[in-house]
This record gives C-alpha cells, structure tokens and sequence, in this order.
C-alpha cells in the first residue's frame, strides 16, 4: 500500500460521522470590575496641610493573575501596585510639599460569564481598562490627606476545550 493510500485510510477512520474533535485553547469566561479603594497619607511634621494642590498616579503594575475555583464558582485573583503622588500646601499656604506613596491592592473578580463546557483551566490573563484615578480628595480632622482612587480590570479564563469541525476529504474539496 502506497503511502498517500494509507494516509487516506488513516484519514477516513480517524473522522466520526464526516466530524473530528479538535482540542484547543480558548477565551471559557469574561469578566470586569470597577474598584474603589480610600487611602490616608501623613505629612510630614513640618505642619498641616491646608489645601489639596494636585494629585498623580504613575507607575501602574499587574502581577499575574491566579485562578481561584471553589465548586462550579470561577474567580480571578488580580492584584498590583502604582505610585500616588500628592501635591499639597500648608503653614496657610506659604509652604508645600510632596508625598509619593505606592499603593498596593489585591481583589478577586467573579466569572459570572464562564463556559463549564471545557477540560481544564489553562490560566487567566487581566488588563487595566480603567487606569487608577483620584476621585476625591479631603483633609481629615486629623490632619491627613484621604484620596479615594477608582480603577477597572478586565480579566479573560483561559481554558482548553474540545471543537467539532466538518471533515472534508481532499476529493469533496
């Protein structure tokens, strides 16, 4: 038997009903979430802060993200860092200063979106759809800048599955 005749063969026997199954990786569930997160920042001793001059966020990293599964429950542990920089003047405003701090965050993002049909979890991928923000700033009674920052992440559960693709022959085609 030639060899195009056994590969022939081997190609009608190993397609089910003109079908294969096809093992590969894809996007199985989506999600995004929005956080808010409010932090304190000290001054130096020099004096209260009386007035809040400007605001900066730099420096936004993304650690890899974990799947977390418990039960048929699908989670994406993210979690990062970025630089807050703060501009602020005190002494009645005939002096400033700036106060540069990382803020560090980590959340967990249900998949309420998830495809139960795949064979196992591969890994998950995030991104910043909204970079962190300053939303509101304040001097507290107690002499201390609060900011509350806003950000976004998307994540994406990567996983493989099983496709069923139309076998076609050579001769069909």
């Amino acid at each position: 038997m030639s060899e195009s005749a056994r590969l022939e063969k081997n190609f009608h026997a190993y397609s089910r009903n003109g079908y294969r199954e096809i093992i590969t990786k894809a996007v199985c569930g989506t999600a995004k979430k929005f956080f808010r997160y409010s932090q304190q920042f000290a001054t130096a001793d020099e004096g209260v802060p009386t007035q809040i001059l400007g605001t900066s966020i730099t420096q936004m990293r993304l650690k890899e993200p974990e799947i977390e599964a418990e039960g048929d429950k699908i989670g994406v542990r993210v979690n990062g860092i970025f630089e807050a920089h703060l501009w602020y003047a005190y002494n009645g405003g005939k002096s400033t200063d700036l106060i540069r701090q990382a803020i560090h965050f980590e959340e967990v993002i249900p998949v309420s979106e998830y495809d139960g049909q795949i064979l196992s979890i591969t890994n998950a991928k995030a991104t910043v759809i909204k970079p962190p923000i300053a939303q509101e700033t304040a001097i507290t009674k107690e002499g201390k800048i609060k900011i509350d920052f806003e950000l976004g992440v998307y994540v994406e559960v990567i996983g493989e599955t099983k496709v069923l693709v139309k076998v076609v022959s050579p001769d069909e085609a």
